[in-house]
């Protein structure tokens, strides 16, 4: 497995990576993250804690490349108001090119009130985009690497055109018929058990039919990737938030910077075990350094 162990690879990552770029389609999303018990009918209770971040699937994924320092760009939608500006500043403070974003002033930025319960698990409440928007987005001069999360359909399929030699990467968290297209065409499917269930898969080998580089998330169990499994990371789980999002942004920088499957796979369980280990996932994000400290040592001790 390619880790890093000193400063000058890491200095070598880095010549790698300005020459690579990648680029994130697809929902942006403001959050609040609200701790609870339980949930009672008709009744009022009171939450002291809670946190506020920038969330959505391609935004929390871009966030983790940009983190990493690779180029990254993203194309979203979002409002003129006070959500997407926080968004975009969020997005700029580990600076992501949000060049290609529609920021649109007829929109309201699409929110989520998240409840986190004592397990880690959570139930979200989200408020979609209400309109489409007739404002077309700026296209990168180049990209290597294309995620997609299944938002922004008739984007992702025109960046599969202008980008043909781009690596391409679909977040299918949910099943939708609109990307029933891209799930054959991309170069990687990475789907959830809520994905297999929506069609009724029960085994890799009926996922591999849909499109035979899928990758196969299952939570606390790990991945299946070519029949072969790969375990979750020990963790003290405190919200399960952005877990997926964080690790199709370590698959997508992964790949971007070289790493082989397996590579990216381990490194993508690990960042996903430890976002788990904060409240919000956007500000649990962990730093591409400890990411391989950890993962170094957990392979390790696995040996």
């Amino acid at each position: 497995m390619k880790l890093v162990r000193n400063s000058f690879e890491l200095f070598l990552i880095f010549l790698y990576i300005v020459s690579m770029s990648i680029l994130g389609i697809g929902q942006s999303v403001y959050d609040m993250v609200l701790p609870v018990d339980h949930i009672p009918e008709n009744e009022k209770i009171r939450i002291y804690h809670s946190v506020s971040c920038m969330g959505g699937p391609v935004s929390c994924a871009m966030y983790v490349c940009g983190k990493w320092h690779a180029d990254t760009h993203i194309m979203t939608r979002v409002g003129n108001d006070v959500w997407g500006k926080e968004i975009i500043k969020t997005l700029q403070e580990v600076n992501i090119d949000v060049s290609s974003m529609v920021i649109d002033p007829s929109i309201t930025t699409s929110q989520s009130h998240i409840l986190v319960f004592p397990s880690g698990d959570r139930t979200i409440l989200n408020v979609p985009i209400q309109k489409e928007s007739s404002m077309e987005p700026m296209w990168p001069d180049q990209v290597d690497v294309i995620l997609m999360d299944g938002h922004e359909v008739e984007w992702c399929k025109e960046a599969m055109k202008r980008y043909p030699s781009a690596i391409t990467i679909l977040d299918g968290d949910k099943y939708k018929p609109e990307t029933e297209d891209l799930i054959h065409q991309v170069d990687y499917l990475i789907c959830s058990q809520q994905f297999t269930n929506m069609l009724d898969i029960h085994s890799y080998h009926q996922l591999v039919a849909l499109n035979p580089s899928s990758i196969w998330t299952q939570g606390s169990k790990g991945c299946i990737y070519q029949n072969q499994v790969y375990p979750s990371y020990p963790c003290k789980v405190m919200d399960t938030t952005g877990a997926g999002d964080v690790f199709h942004g370590a698959f997508a920088y992964g790949m971007d910077s070289g790493f082989d499957i397996p590579s990216c796979i381990r490194i993508s369980n690990m960042a996903a075990a430890m976002v788990c280990e904060g409240l919000g996932g956007v500000l649990s994000v962990p730093t591409w350094e400890s990411v391989n400290e950890r993962l170094s040592i957990c392979e390790k001790n696995r040996k």
